[in-house]
């Protein structure tokens, strides 16, 4: 909140000099007027960025969906029990210890004491405030439902943060064993092997075909490390740049995403997941069908998908049902296209998605950690073959050295 030094005189004609805290100049004058002063002079302290944005803040801050989550529920706490927006607001951003999220919730504060809605201010900060959110703030300003909302932003906002934060928990001990086989194998071809190639160079016997493969590869390491790291970021730079520019390409590999061994149902599950809960999130909270599904496609996550939802998006627009979208998309599993029919025959189209979500949200789990428990023990053993290897890459000539001098 900005910090305003002011000159003003009191109803005697005494000039009063001072500064104090407010969230914009009206909420300065209105301060002011209570203690019967009117202002002559001010100058401000903070350093604005756009708009009626104020200190501290650029409006490309980024923040944890835990924040965000803890936000909308003080927030529909707070409304719930009859305090009205503005006050909830300077009440939540007073407690939060994030210096940065105070900024933007003091700055949400003082656009929407300016005249703004709460979603149009929200919109400023587009990296912190995901679009759902915006999207159910409109509707919910429009209806009278902010309370509401906030709840139900809440619930999706820790079921996206529990989602990813399983997913994370069962990625954590695969990321170890495969730093650890790259750090062996840099130790290795790097330093152990080159010494050993040394020695054998110097006692010129004919070695074995292992032990060959291995040197070769060791070389490899040596002599075309650089061209091997170039070639690995001008791949990584043109898959980036054909997945953002060529949509096609980023279709087809989002595709295939999908059908990869192990790994393809778990990206479905996740995917599906998403456009479940938002769809059900939004169409529950009032959106129209049609905006909803336009909305869901950029937040699913995968580009197969969003074509279909697309699809999906302009079928509904001339009359037909999202189930039968569904099936000609040939991408959604049976099981779901049968829980959308359900919801769509009984018009409880929310409560089969959420239904569909539960059902993934306990799935989901399940199907990683078996995954990552086939995978775990598949890793390990390569790290055995390998170790293996070279250690007989090793010992072949040695064994062979000392049945030459018998």
């Amino acid at each position: 909140m900005p910090e305003y030094r002011y000159l003003a005189i009191n109803t005697e004609g005494r000039e009063i000099r001072g500064s104090t805290s407010a969230s914009s100049m009206e909420a300065l004058l209105s301060g002011l007027e209570r203690d019967n002063l009117e202002l002559i002079e001010v100058d401000t302290k903070s350093r604005g960025v756009s708009g009626d944005m104020v200190q501290d803040v650029t409006g490309r801050e980024k923040v944890s969906r835990r924040e965000l989550a803890d936000l909308f529920f003080q927030l529909s706490v707070l409304l719930q029990s009859g305090v009205t927006l503005l006050k909830a607001l300077d009440l939540v951003g007073d407690d939060i210890p994030n210096r940065r999220f105070k900024g933007i919730v003091r700055n949400l504060s003082a656009q929407v004491q300016s005249g703004n809605t709460l979603a149009d201010s929200m919109a400023q900060f587009p990296l912190s405030f995901p679009l759902v959110s915006i999207s159910l703030m409109r509707v919910a300003e429009r209806s009278g439902t902010t309370p509401t909302i906030c709840a139900e932003l809440r619930k999706y906002l820790e079921w996206l943060d529990k989602l990813y934060g399983d997913i994370r928990a069962a990625l954590l001990m695969p990321s170890i064993l495969i730093m650890a086989v790259i750090a062996f194998m840099f130790v290795i071809f790097t330093f152990v092997m080159p010494k050993f190639i040394a020695i054998l160079e110097e006692i010129k016997l004919p070695l074995p075909w292992l032990t060959k493969q291995v040197i070769a590869f060791t070389h490899l390491f040596q002599y075309y490390w650089l061209q091997m790291i170039v070639g690995t970021v001008v791949v990584v730079v043109i898959y980036k740049l054909l997945m953002k520019y060529y949509p096609p390409f980023g279709i087809w590999m989002d595709r295939t995403k999908l059908k990869l061994p192990l790994f393809g149902e778990v990206n479905m599950m996740i995917c599906i997941s998403r456009f479940g809960r938002n769809l059900a999130t939004m169409y529950r909270s009032g959106i129209l069908l049609l905006e909803s599904l336009k909305i869901c496609r950029d937040l699913v996550g995968n580009r197969a998908i969003a074509l279909a939802v697309d699809q999906m998006h302009d079928g509904v627009a001339t009359g037909r049902k999202i189930n039968e979208m569904m099936r000609e998309a040939n991408i959604f599993p049976s099981l779901i296209i049968q829980m959308v029919t359900t919801g769509e025959n009984t018009g409880q189209l929310a409560e089969s998605l959420d239904n569909m979500v539960n059902y993934y949200d306990d799935q989901l789990p399940r199907k990683v950690k078996a995954i990552f428990g086939v995978l775990e023990p598949a890793i390990i053993v390569g790290l055995i073959l390998m170790v293996g290897t070279v250690a007989l890459s090793v010992f072949l000539p040695i064994a062979q050295m000392m049945s030459t001098m018998k």
